[in-house]
């Protein structure tokens, strides 16, 4: 963080003028505290600012968004069209895989926001950054953030992408170019997420994927389907998850099966 970086005093001070060592306090904090409103206008400034370094931009964007503002949100999306090539694409690195990680801490503001949107009229504005991270769920790093924030309330208004979004991933992981990072999980997560809405295209899905990759990982994240599934047809999707399994994969589905 460059010296006198106006982030220090937005994001890196609490409400009561005290050093925190991470932002994510400071924006955390705001959901009960409502003094965070006198950061609103720096912080777009920060934002707004070109010449601004890229990771106090990614920390204003973040802090927006969480807090359901409208620019927030546009930058999310401008972000996600943007993809690898947005400024503050590997401001924040994986460790496990080596990745940027910044598009799953945008993702985190999609849930994290999701109860101040009726207040501040911005509901719209955050389906439509959700919708724009979903696009490109088949090539950035998400880790379970994305799917998490697909829930029956969030899910409906964005579904009919997935379809769509897994399929072209299924094609990376077949014809490439696979990513470095765990592509089946993330995949398999978002369409365990689907169940609650419309189990028969989560199985479908489901099946798509464990038919290009049924490695212990991914079959494990797609029990989650037969876990939270109610019908016969996920059922016989979890007697095909342990069929193509091995035996760890053959004890998640049974341990989903007792979940239901």
């Amino acid at each position: 963080m460059p010296v006198g970086s106006p982030i220090r005093e937005l994001l890196f001070t609490d409400f009561d003028g005290k050093p925190v060592e991470d932002p994510d306090d400071v924006i955390t904090e705001a959901f009960d505290d409502p003094r965070y409103t006198a950061r609103i206008e720096p912080l777009r400034a920060v934002l707004g600012d070109e010449s601004a370094d890229p990771y106090d931009r990614f920390l204003a964007c973040c802090a927006l968004a969480s807090w359901a503002e409208r620019e927030g949100y546009a930058a999310v999306a401008a972000a996600a069209a943007q993809s690898d090539q947005v400024v503050w694409h590997g401001a924040l690195t994986d460790h496990r895989y080596s990745v940027d990680e910044t598009f799953a801490h945008l993702a985190g503001t999609m849930y994290l926001s999701e109860d101040l949107t009726e207040a501040k009229g911005t509901e719209a504005d955050r389906l439509a950054a959700l919708r724009a991270l979903l696009a490109i769920a088949d090539e950035q790093y998400f880790d379970w953030r994305l799917a998490f924030a697909l829930n029956a309330k969030s899910l409906p208004p964005v579904l009919d992408l997935l379809p769509e979004v897994v399929r072209r991933g299924i094609r990376r992981l077949t014809d490439g170019p696979r990513p470095s990072f765990d592509l089946g999980t993330q995949l398999a997560d978002l369409i365990a997420a689907a169940t609650v809405v419309d189990e028969s295209l989560a199985v479908e899905l489901g099946m798509e994927l464990a038919r290009v990759d049924a490695s212990v990982r991914t079959t494990t994240h797609l029990a989650a389907v037969v876990a939270r599934g109610k019908t016969q047809v996920s059922a016989t999707f979890a007697e095909y998850l342990k069929s193509v399994g091995d035996a760890g994969a053959r004890e998640a589905v049974d341990e989903a099966i007792s979940e239901r």
